[in-house]
């Protein structure tokens, strides 16, 4: 397994988020922003018993993928565990497979996830994801990162667990900052990802609320992380690092629905390229358009009109008559 170079200062990544980050999603994002210095898999679910087939596991970076080392390298396969699951096992069977990159899902708010033991629950007992930690790192060779947030339901353990997670062996971590049951009700406390950065020795990666490309440097500037990984921002902007590495910051309305046709133009032609079903091309279109009008004048009734579209030509029409 080829040694990654280490994460370049001020590097912005491309956060992985369920059903959205796979593998069409992310050729589009590289393809048409290249600017994003990193992307991330979707979070793949560690079974309960037995193991995945090999495929199972390539399909979830990506056959394409799988074949293009310095997209390897620029891609986060991100897992999501619990103490009960047959973590070990997986990570060897990803390892075999010569993936380069681990990172752990610490951070997952969902009710589900969390009633299964896994996300941001595991965040409540130290000692068990201490155990949980250590066993991935004796058996990954490659690099090993966690997402997190800044706790469950208190911020109490916080900076325990970031001095766990350097204690053993984690490579670099990123932090969203708000707790489990903040959800996204409240503004991320950016100041509990600075108070990381001083105690880690691992780099440190600033999540939450990057809404435009200035919000990036403010973060950079305001907390002294090491890079950026933008979530929601990114789905409202899938633009944003390419503008951001161009030193463009306006996005009038009319500028962000050309680009918003351009994307949708490119990333209908990759999922249709993927065989996907007309049903499976129309459930991702409109997930992922969910975000772009945000802050659009007259956006909701577009948006609705677009989730509302009972097939994909009509999606597609909806969506050139803006």
């Amino acid at each position: 397994m080829n040694k990654l170079s280490p994460v370049p200062y001020g590097s912005v990544f491309f956060a992985p988020m369920e059903g959205i980050t796979e593998e069409s999603f992310r050729k589009v994002i590289l393809k048409l922003y290249p600017e994003w210095d990193y992307v991330a898999t979707d979070f793949l679910r560690v079974p309960s018993a037995g193991r995945y087939p090999v495929k199972h596991l390539l399909q979830h970076i990506g056959l394409s993928h799988y074949e293009i080392p310095w997209v390897m390298a620029k891609t986060m396969y991100q897992i999501l565990t619990s103490h009960t699951a047959f973590t070990t096992q997986m990570v060897l069977d990803v390892q075999d497979l010569g993936i380069p990159w681990i990172d752990i899902n610490l951070g997952c708010p969902s009710t589900q996830v969390c009633k299964n033991k896994g996300g941001s629950f595991l965040l409540q007992d130290i000692p068990r994801l201490t155990g949980l930690i250590r066993d991935i790192r004796k058996t990954f060779r490659g690099r090993f990162t966690a997402k997190t947030r800044i706790g469950y339901t208190d911020t109490s353990n916080f900076l325990d667990v970031i001095r766990m997670l350097n204690d053993e062996g984690v490579e670099m971590i990123t932090v969203h900052g708000r707790t489990k049951e903040m959800m996204y009700r409240e503004p991320a406390r950016w100041e509990f990802i600075a108070e990381a950065v001083k105690v880690s020795r691992v780099p440190i990666i600033g999540n939450g609320d990057i809404w435009q490309t200035s919000d990036i440097d403010r973060m950079l500037k305001e907390t002294g992380c090491h890079g950026v990984m933008v979530a929601r921002g990114a789905l409202k902007l899938p633009w944003m690092a390419q503008d951001y590495r161009q030193g463009f910051h306006h996005n009038d309305d009319q500028r962000r629905i050309v680009k918003m046709k351009e994307f949708f133009r490119e990333y209908r032609e990759e999922l249709e390229r993927g065989n996907i079903s007309m049903r499976g091309l129309l459930k991702q279109s409109k997930s992922v358009s969910r975000n772009m009008l945000d802050g659009i004048e007259n956006g909701e009734p577009i948006r609705r009109k677009l989730l509302l579209s009972q097939t994909v030509p009509e999606f597609y029409d909806n969506l050139e008559t803006i």
